[in-house]
Order: structure tokens, then sequence, then C-alpha cells
């Protein structure tokens, strides 16, 4: 083979390496976040919290913990170590809420989302998405940054299961999704690995309904330094047909 047919072999095999190898982040094709669709949940002061409703939130709302790239559409969440309680917990969240509830026995539901965490707190753990139902959450997706991984968190009644859901991209990017199938499967993707789950037996009966987070999980210290910084460059909440 001469010589230029060498370099131009070697270039081709060399971009296709590139390609195979390339982090999914990097290639993400999602839709920006569409905001109109959810309600969030912040601090509004020490003991209250706001819920602010998708037509507010499309029309161009921003906050301290809320704010949405004009040009990108990208939502960034943050939160404060001073926010009030949500639900009984003591670490803080702000929180994006699907805007229509289900029961997981009616619709298939699937949750995408593309994200990248700004800022850890300091304990570099934070919760980046959740099905949430009227009885607490029934699953939540923990980022943890000591371990560079995603841990999703099943929830049964009075027990808890771990699992090891997906590492997180040295550039601290997060592809994933959660679904949920009548048929009592949990299947949760993380930057390209699978888990499939059965539906925590305590999550038959209550409405449920996906949330988007920027939350701290844990103790954490109470000041307005200890925060945590998301921003979710796509965002999307599906209930195909069964």
């Amino acid at each position: 083979m001469s010589l230029p047919r060498l370099i131009c072999a070697t270039c081709l095999t060399l971009a296709f390496a590139g390609t195979a190898l390339a982090p999914a982040s990097a290639m993400d094709t999602r839709s920006p976040p569409q905001a109109g669709s959810f309600t969030l949940q912040e601090p509004q002061a020490r003991l209250k919290l706001r819920l602010v409703p998708g037509t507010t939130l499309a029309a161009g709302y921003h906050s301290p913990f809320y704010q949405q790239d004009t040009a990108t559409g990208a939502i960034t969440l943050k939160t404060d170590g001073l926010q009030p309680a949500i639900r009984g917990q003591t670490a803080p969240a702000t929180v994006l809420r699907e805007g229509t509830a289900w029961y997981f026995q009616q619709t298939p539901a699937d949750m995408n989302a593309s994200l990248h965490i700004d800022t850890w707190p300091s304990d570099q753990r934070v919760i980046i998405g959740r099905i949430q139902s009227t009885h607490g959450p029934v699953v939540e997706l923990v980022a943890d940054g000591h371990h560079s991984q995603v841990t999703a968190i099943v929830h049964d009644g009075t027990s808890t299961r771990r699992i090891t859901a997906g590492t997180i991209y040295p550039d601290r990017h997060i592809s994933y999704t959660i679904s949920s199938r009548p048929s009592g499967t949990l299947q949760i993707v993380v930057n390209g690995t699978r888990s499939v789950l059965p539906m925590p037996v305590a999550a038959t009966a209550p409405v449920m309904w996906f949330e988007a987070v920027a939350g701290q999980a844990g103790w954490h210290m109470p000041c307005h330094g200890d925060m945590a910084r998301v921003t979710f460059t796509s965002l999307d909440v599906r209930h195909p047909a069964p």
C-alpha cells in the first residue's frame, strides 16, 4: 500500500475509533427541556415553599434557585443549605415536578434527562431524579462524586434497595432514563448502563409522578454555602401508548 493510502486508512480508522470512544454526552441529541410541562417547587422563605406553574416557567420565570437559558433552553436548578424541609426531608432540594400524576398499572411512563453537575455539596451526593408517590419516593437516582457513580435507591415501604446504576463521566455529565411499565417492570439506564427491576410492591397503590431534582441527601451543613447546582440540558417526560 502506498504511503498516502496508508495515511488515509490510518486517519479513517482513528476517526471511527474516536466516535466509538466519545461519551454519550458528547453525542446527545435529546430535545431541550420543556419547562411548561412541569411545576417548580422552590423555597420562598425559611419555612415556606413556592409552587410555580409551568405557564409561568414558560414565560421566562427565574429566581435564585431556577433559571432557563434563553439560547439553549437548558434549565439550572440550585439548592440552598437553609431551605425548609420538603415532605419531611431534612436535606434541601429544588424540584421540577411532572404536571400529571398517574398509576403505573394504567400507563407506560418514561423520563429522559441529560445534565451536568455544576456544583457538588459538601458530601458530594446529589439527587438528580426520581419517581415520587403520595407515600414518598419510589426510586431515586443519586449522583455520588466520591465514587463517580450513580446509585439507584428503590423504596419498598420500610425497606430500601441500592444498586449501582452507572458511572459519571469525568466531565460530570450524566444521561439517564427512568421507565415504568404496567407489567410491573422498572427500567433505569444511566450513561448507557441498563438495570431492569421489579416495581416495588409498595408502589402498586399510590398515584405517582416524575421529578427532576437538584437535591442533597442525608445530613447537610445548614448554611448558604453548602449547595448543589445542576444544569439539565435535556428533559422529557412521555407516556407512550401501551
